[in-house]
């Protein structure tokens, strides 16, 4: 490979890391202290999520920097993130992490605050 080309890959995988807001880390129990399930990282782009529904009842959000900004979590009752069944939403503490309890969530999205 040459020099160009792995300069290239690496700016790629840069602007990737860039483009998350959260780092999630799910738990069993609700207030983020018993068995951790594991960990999502991700952003508005990633759409609507149905990880660890049914096995999870709290998430520790992490800030992935500034990125994040403009944007919230969104746990939801429904599937497919129906609006209208939200249950809880939020962002991190200004230490840049908190715990969220949504105990019977099917679905979870990062909202662009500033989209249209």
């Amino acid at each position: 490979m040459q020099l160009h080309q792995l300069a290239r890959i690496l700016s790629l995988l840069a602007s990737t890391q860039m483009a998350t807001a959260y780092k999630l880390n799910f738990y069993r129990g609700e207030g983020c202290r018993s068995e951790s399930l594991g960990e999502w990282v991700g952003g508005p782009d990633e759409g609507c999520r149905n990880d660890f529904k049914g096995a999870a009842k709290s998430a520790v959000v992490q800030s992935t920097g500034d990125v994040d900004r403009p944007f919230m979590i969104t746990f939801f009752s429904s599937e497919d993130c129906n609006p209208d069944t939200e249950i809880v939403h939020g962002e991190p503490d200004e230490d840049g992490s908190s715990c969220m309890t949504a105990a019977s969530y099917g679905s979870f999205a990062v909202w662009d605050l500033y989209a249209d």
